[in-house]
């Protein structure tokens, strides 16, 4: 179900007036017309509000929203929004900026609520000053052209590129549970064991490294402060597709872990 994210709640009358790059999306991207029905995701309540197209104004490059009914409790599909996302971090060994594009936009389909791009021995100079410059207006369009498509009421959000201390500070202050994927099998355990260990915390963080992995000392630095190294017994995936694959299979396990049953 697509959606549009509103940068503004309804006025008095119960209107949404779009300006600037959001009205050129709606116009030209959707092309909306009058009459037309869009679902908007107000940026307070994270609501999803069906409204009309009042009007669409191409020489002053505005589209006039009108509330039409009350917030929706279900897609428009029919299906019940009951399932609440657990919270989870992806912190992101710096890939090629073609490669973290793909990451950001996938981890935000699939609700993913921060995003750290994290500065690691195998990850490339170039690849790492892209990420501390000003990457933040295209990761925001990224982020906000996949909401609109997924649909996902998550408002993810990518924070600054850090060294591997500084995010591994970042998880213990938030109290996440740390997950970091590795392609050796030694000392790892598989995600059903890790995530059945999660006792007394309901976060998680999820480490994935760039094209070259993640170097031998950093695996057992992350180890030292907690953090659990877990194998997936498949193909060797390319960092963007390990991104992608981690969070859905965490996040699944995390959405149904009262009904898995672990083992010691």
């Amino acid at each position: 179900m697509r959606q549009f994210l509103s940068e503004l709640e309804p006025d008095g009358d119960g209107c949404i007036l779009v300006k600037g790059n959001k009205a050129h999306h709606l116009a030209e991207v959707l092309r909306v017309k009058a009459g037309d029905m869009v679902y908007a995701r107000l940026p307070q309540s994270g609501v999803l509000q069906p409204m009309t197209v009042a009007r669409v104004d191409g020489s002053k490059k505005t589209v006039l929203l009108q509330v039409a009914g009350d917030i929706v409790s279900s897609d428009p599909d029919g299906k019940k929004n009951t399932v609440q996302l657990p919270e989870i971090w992806l912190f992101q060994f710096v890939a090629k900026p073609p490669k973290m594009d793909i990451i950001i936009r996938q981890a935000t389909e699939c609700g993913v609520s921060f995003i750290v791009p994290v500065e690691g021995k195998f990850c490339q100079r170039g690849a790492v000053e892209s990420a501390r410059k000003k990457a933040d207006d295209r990761w925001s369009r990224i982020i906000s052209e996949a909401r609109e498509q997924s649909g996902s009421a998550v408002q993810t959000k990518v924070l600054p590129c850090v060294d591997l201390k500084a995010a591994v500070d970042m998880m213990a202050e938030e109290n996440l549970y740390g997950i970091v994927l590795y392609e050796q099998t030694g000392g790892t355990k598989t995600l059903g064991d890790a995530v059945g260990a999660m006792e007394g915390k309901d976060k998680a963080a999820l480490f994935v490294g760039a094209e070259g992995g993640i170097a031998s000392d950093e695996i057992e630095y992350m180890q030292g402060r907690g953090i659990v190294p877990v194998h997936f017994a498949t193909n060797i995936l390319r960092c963007e597709t390990a991104a992608v694959y981690g969070t859905a299979v965490l996040q699944n396990a995390l959405v149904e872990k009262e009904l898995w049953k672990f083992k010691e």
